[in-house]
């Protein structure tokens, strides 16, 4: 029985693989097709994974999220707007649209 082996993802680019810092203090290489359910990982995740030997290094298979662990929160570049928001808006751009008509009408 392999053993399941706890740790962080530190560095992981849009080309599909990175390294993941396992808490036993060993770096370990990661790649896309070895993560489960093919998901995206996002540096600070923690994931739980089997690690096995190549002739390069250590190499994280069978990568999995770490149950009950947070994944961490990126800055959002844009807030999401609230209902409220978005029906103003709607409201004033009607408003508009039946001043365009009525000038271009009257």
């Amino acid at each position: 029985m392999e053993k399941k082996i706890k740790g962080k993802v530190t560095q992981f680019g849009t080309k599909g693989y990175g390294f993941i810092a396992g808490d036993n203090g060993n770096q370990y290489f990661v790649h896309q097709k070895n993560v489960f359910n093919q998901s995206r990982l996002k540096v600070g995740t923690r994931v739980v994974f089997n690690a096995e030997n190549s002739e390069k290094g250590w190499v994280a298979m069978h990568v999995t999220l770490e149950k009950n662990a947070k994944t961490p929160k990126t800055e959002s570049k844009s807030k999401s707007l609230s209902d409220g928001t978005v029906k103003v808006m709607f409201a004033i751009l009607f408003i508009a649209q039946i001043a365009v008509i009525y000038k271009v009408f009257s």
